[in-house]
């Protein structure tokens, strides 16, 4: 997880339907990028949150989670990263987080454009319908054991590697594109 900071996220500065959490603003994102890999890296989230004002200083960081995440998504090594909190924080917590994740890919997803008429494949149908579950899901009463944080590893690891799944098939690279990279 990145050091990204947003001051408009604060409980006390939701005015509507903004993002409430960077997890959720960045599934947003990725929903966005899904569906428009070359949307305007400046205002991005304009296409998303209508309730969403960040400050100057937040529209650098809007800028660098971004790059961030458009770049992790066209990793060849995978290094995608849910900005969740770190691996210290209580298990109750990283799990909302993941779950404000999900419901924001699923947020962006729609806003960008998908449907129940997008064609996906069964693979990436079911991703969908997975991260939709666990959105919904409640995890206050979680106990922090460590087979609950094995259990939450693999699910971080599913839902990074079917956010890959969905994304190269929403964006597949053009064959007909030469390789320029030198």
């Amino acid at each position: 997880m990145s050091q990204l900071y947003f001051p408009s996220l604060a409980p006390d500065k939701q005015t509507g339907d903004g993002p409430a959490s960077v997890a959720e603003l960045q599934g947003a994102l990725c929903g966005l990028l899904c569906m428009n890999s070359l949307a305007d890296r400046a205002t991005w989230y304009q296409s998303l949150f209508d309730d969403f004002n960040p400050g100057e200083e937040e529209k650098v960081d809007l800028t660098h989670l971004f790059d961030d995440t458009i770049h992790a998504l066209n990793s060849l090594d995978f290094d995608f990263q849910m900005e969740l909190p770190q691996d210290d924080a209580p298990l109750a917590s990283r799990l909302s987080a993941m779950s404000d994740w999900c419901q924001g890919l699923i947020y962006g997803l729609g806003t960008s454009g998908m449907s129940n008429e997008t064609d996906l494949s069964d693979d990436s149908h079911e991703f969908v319908t997975d991260v939709i579950k666990i959105s919904q899901v409640s995890f206050d009463d979680i106990e922090d054991s460590e087979q609950e944080q094995k259990n939450f590893e693999e699910l971080l690891e599913y839902l990074r590697m079917g956010l890959f799944l969905l994304y190269g098939e929403l964006q597949p690279v053009d064959p007909t594109q030469e390789n320029t990279e030198h």
